[in-house]
């Protein structure tokens, strides 16, 4: 709805029997009462019909105006009354954080990642990136056992969640990198949206990883050529993003964003073609993503120096992407053997923060 209040110069140009006109097309939606003007919509074709009402609309000067179901209308299609009140509530968000020490940035940790959470202060990381066990029985040595059962895999991780919420900053993000267990008919990715949603993130995006690995391997082809029970070929994964009190992630540092025209343009694209890591034998880790899918995700969702931590840290790769465009970073994982090659990765990466 659109008000306008008409002074007294330009009361006394209207005619009574305009203002009669107004009032009788759709009081609802628009008329006149006590020198005040108001209008939600009104049909084309009355407008078509009056050209006194469309030079009138002219001379007040309402803004930007819609046209759609044969009416032109002056309420903002992107406000309904939803996303008003999510408005009204992001405006009244207090902007909350705490800075880390030093020390506790650019590290790499050799613990339990939700123990570790819990020794953190509230509102002190900016974003967490990362992909947690998938639960498909990768060996990951004597560390962690990735053969749970559902309920028990899925508790574990509520407790995480619910300790990443403690520790973002209002505005903080989670972009979260998740494979549903087709095998198992386990949809890990709508079972953890629930997850996230009951500890009150707010869902942000969903991007379709598409990693064009059509030269996997089948294991089994399900009912060849037959439609009683045909096992379909994944090249995708998810990656979710969530957001915490607010979907405006807040810039406290002033800094510049360092993402490019063609970066941003590709970014905001809901799908990321990118192959899946080649060096996964080197680093002796079986479920490594890629550095580009990091950088892209650390430069659409983060401001320079942000605070990244990665709870499932593994060899480092958020780390060493941290690391070459300038976030801090905390990198947990309970391997031993894994943090140590973080450690030399990062430390074979050209250092570059300021």
């Amino acid at each position: 709805m659109k008000e306008k209040i008409l002074d007294d110069t330009l009361i006394k140009t209207i005619q009574p029997s305009f203002i009669n006109f107004i009032n009788s097309i759709d009081k609802e939606n628009i008329g006149i009462k006590d020198n005040k003007f108001y209008i939600r919509k009104v049909k084309i074709d009355v407008l078509n019909e009056s050209k006194q009402l469309t030079d009138f609309l002219a001379k007040l000067k309402l803004g930007e105006y819609n046209t759609k179901s044969g009416y032109r209308t002056y309420e903002n299609l992107k406000i309904d009354k939803k996303i008003t009140k999510k408005i009204k509530n992001e405006a009244k968000v207090e902007y909350k954080h705490n800075e880390l020490a030093k020390n506790k940035l650019d590290i790499v940790i050799n613990d339990d990642c939700l123990k570790y959470m819990q020794s953190l202060p509230d509102n002190c990381i900016d974003c967490i990136l990362t992909s947690p066990p998938y639960n498909f029985g990768i060996d990951y040595g004597n560390y962690y056992s990735d053969e749970n059962t559902w309920d028990s895999y899925f508790d574990t991780m509520d407790g995480i969640i619910k300790e990443i919420y403690r520790i973002l900053t209002t505005g903080g993000r989670v972009v979260f990198n998740i494979q549903p267990f087709f095998s198992d008919y386990i949809p890990s990715h709508h079972i953890y949206s629930q997850i996230f949603l009951r500890h009150k993130f707010i869902w942000r995006n969903e991007i379709l990883w598409e990693k064009n690995n059509y030269s996997a391997r089948y294991t089994s082809w399900g009912s060849w050529k037959n439609p009683a029970s045909p096992y379909l070929k994944y090249t995708h994964e998810f990656i979710e993003v969530y957001c915490k009190e607010t979907i405006k992630h807040n810039n406290r540092r002033n800094e510049t964003p360092d993402i490019s025209d063609e970066e941003f343009k590709s970014s905001v694209i809901g799908k990321w073609s990118i192959a899946p890591e080649r060096n996964m034998k080197k680093y002796n880790h079986d479920a490594m993503f890629p550095e580009k899918l990091v950088e892209k995700a650390l430069k659409i969702f983060t401001f320079p120096n942000d605070v990244v931590l990665d709870p499932f840290g593994g060899v480092g790769t958020t780390a060493v992407v941290c690391k070459r465009i300038k976030r801090r970073y905390i990198s947990i994982d309970v391997s031993k053997e894994y943090c140590k090659t973080a450690i030399q990765r990062i430390e074979d990466e050209p250092n570059k923060l300021l």
